[in-house]
């Protein structure tokens, strides 16, 4: 058996689930919004496998530190999970990730974790960078809680209560397509070591989530990407993981990965990311 954990479903979570079974393995879907769910410190379930959709994260103040206190309970009972809770923590954490690639050679725009404004101006001034600049949460989601301020008077508003919410500030990649006036991050997906596919997601604006509104197209994948997609996974220690990069100069800059990647985009452009997916989990439940 396999358990899907996730929030609240979602056309991924059902895509899913569908692929194991017309694999042959049951599949079940533990929704932490239930209203009839109650977790007490007895809390267990009958499962071989948990794959889990959610994690820790700021995603309209909803489900976020409750499905991780879950997920660890039930670490606590050692089940097999995939991804491991480890990669999941440090997939969640946007400045944690950022270390791990970094200091792996991968190239990252450069970022700190602030307290305020005085940390801010610190890290413009040691770098010497110009506006606009990049405030993120460290545990967002979707591409919530993010701001570009363009001044100094912007940036003091917006790095208000920072130390509370695990503030970054980061370098502005300006990753606009010069052709087309548009927005065109990637988003590379690997399963179990071999990349399956990506796209582009296109937006009028700087957050080009397909959750904020952004559209896909398919993305001819180079070596250069592929070795960064591969790369970020292996160091990250990620069975599923997907990849964002924005493309500057001939440069790619990876801005964060994710564990729980939706697969709705690769079903748009004819890749059976749920498939893939499937097998990777059941081969991973029978080892």
């Amino acid at each position: 058996m396999i358990t899907i954990v996730c929030a609240e479903g979602g056309s991924t979570i059902y895509a899913l689930k569908n692929a194991i079974k017309e694999l042959g393995q049951p599949c079940k879907i533990l929704l932490l919004s239930e209203d009839n769910l109650l977790v007490d410190d007895n809390y267990k379930i009958d499962t071989d496998l948990i794959h889990s959709r959610c994690g820790i994260g700021d995603y309209m103040d909803r489900l976020t530190l409750y499905s991780w206190q879950v997920l660890k309970n039930l670490e606590e009972e050692n089940y097999k999970f995939v991804n491991s809770l480890s990669t999941i923590y440090n997939s969640s954490d946007k400045f944690k990730t950022l270390k791990i690639l970094n200091k792996n050679g991968i190239k990252v725009p450069k970022t700190a974790l602030i307290r305020d404004y005085g940390d801010a101006i610190r890290f413009i001034e040691k770098y010497d960078i110009k506006y606009p600049l990049i405030l993120k949460n460290s545990f967002s989601k979707c591409g919530m809680r993010v701001d570009k301020p363009l001044n100094n008077e912007e940036l003091k508003e917006k790095t208000k209560n920072s130390m509370w919410e695990s503030k970054l500030i980061q370098e502005y990649i300006d990753f606009k397509d010069q052709n087309t006036g548009l927005y065109k991050d990637m988003r590379v997906l690997v399963v179990d070591g071999q990349v399956v596919g990506g796209y582009r997601r296109i937006s009028n604006d700087y957050i080009t989530n397909l959750y904020k509104g952004g559209s896909i197209e398919e993305l001819k994948i180079n070596s250069d990407v592929e070795e960064i997609a591969l790369k970020c996974s292996e160091v990250m220690k990620g069975d599923i993981m997907a990849v964002d990069l924005l493309p500057k100069n001939d440069e790619y800059n990876v801005v964060e990965v994710n564990t729980a990647p939706g697969t709705k985009g690769f079903r748009q452009l004819g890749i059976n990311a749920d498939e893939i997916i499937a097998k990777c989990l059941i081969d991973r439940m029978k080892r």
